[in-house]
């Protein structure tokens, strides 16, 4: 996501639910996008359609080599482990 909103492109600083949580959204890969603070708010407690703010690209677990820095330094905090599960 280069550090991008996925509804507006901008800079991100949050995580979003595409399906809210309190709507039985899971928190997984295929779930959560990065979104500015502006977009997260505006969209709320709604589905992308449902605020009317089509996301940029689908969420999706990312690739292995993606974590190759993961591992060029200190060992992960043991709270990542369940999203790092087969990546090394």
């Amino acid at each position: 996501d280069e550090h991008a909103c996925q509804y507006c492109g901008f800079g991100a600083e949050n995580l979003d639910h595409v399906m809210p949580r309190s709507r039985g959204g899971t928190h997984t890969w295929e779930n959560v996008v990065a979104a500015c603070r502006r977009c997260n708010l505006r969209k709320g407690d709604r589905t992308p359609v449902e605020a009317g703010m089509p996301l940029r690209s689908v969420p999706q677990a990312p690739r292995r080599h993606g974590w190759v820095l993961v591992n060029l330094g200190a060992p992960p905090h043991p709270s990542w482990q369940p999203y790092l599960a087969g990546a090394f």
